[in-house]
């Protein structure tokens, strides 16, 4: 998947995960992805570091 604009406020962002479809939305709204990435990987999430993926959560990573 990718990083794709949040349903509340299109400006943030939200990283879906290419297995599951979990979404991850940082606590801090992220408007930037180098910024939610690192929030992202700092919670167990896994991937390449480019906003077209691909992504996994911290579930399907393990």
């Amino acid at each position: 998947m990718t990083a794709i604009p949040a349903d509340h406020d299109s400006a943030t962002l939200v990283l879906i995960c290419d297995h599951c479809g979990r979404a991850y939305d940082s606590e801090d709204a992220h408007t930037v992805w180098r910024l939610l990435w690192t929030s992202a990987v700092g919670d167990g999430w896994r991937g390449r570091d480019r906003a077209i993926g691909p992504h996994w959560c911290r579930r399907c990573a393990a």
